[in-house]
């Protein structure tokens, strides 16, 4: 039996906000189970939209499992955050945790930008979950970037859900 792979190239960052078939949009239609693993979390506009959908999910019986960098998220990588992620029903990792010391692993980071949803629509790109990925706020300019939504049995062939669920047992 011939398997097809579904894939849509996200041009720009407006795409994967305000869309039907954007994140938060997606997100909102999860059943089983929704995995993120992203470099940069930051708080706004962007993560503040996807944290409301994901703590609603959690409520509805919907797992969530969440990795983010210390480095890339570092205000937001202390055991508080985390905890509070935890209270509302959202398991979270803090990944590598940031110690403040001159080491060789200090540049082992997660930069992986990740979310899949009920294990057959994936998320992935360049894009980090912080403000001015969408333009909501200018840090370095007019940001654009790319994002790849991939449907169907190719979530689960590129293996990328198998890092979240042995990181967040």
């Amino acid at each position: 039996m011939t398997r097809f792979v579904f894939c849509i190239l996200f041009l720009f960052l407006c795409v994967f906000m305000h869309s039907q078939e954007g994140l938060p949009e997606l997100l909102k239609k999860a059943k089983k189970f929704i995995f993120i693993e992203f470099f940069i979390i930051e708080p706004g506009f962007m993560w503040n939209t996807i944290l409301y959908i994901l703590r609603e999910k959690a409520k509805q019986g919907v797992e969530v499992k969440i990795i983010y960098d210390s480095l890339g998220s570092i205000s937001l990588s202390s055991s508080i955050y985390e905890k509070y992620l935890s209270s509302l029903g959202i398991q979270a990792k803090i990944f590598l945790p940031f110690v403040p010391i001159l080491d060789t692993g200090l540049n082992n980071r997660d930069h992986r930008k990740i979310c899949v949803i009920d294990g057959n629509i994936g998320f992935t790109g360049g894009i980090n979950l912080a403000d001015e990925y969408i333009n909501e706020k200018i840090k370095y300019g007019h940001w654009k970037d790319t994002a790849i939504l991939v449907k169907g049995d190719a979530v689960w062939r590129r293996k990328f859900p198998q890092s979240l669920c042995g990181l967040l047992v």
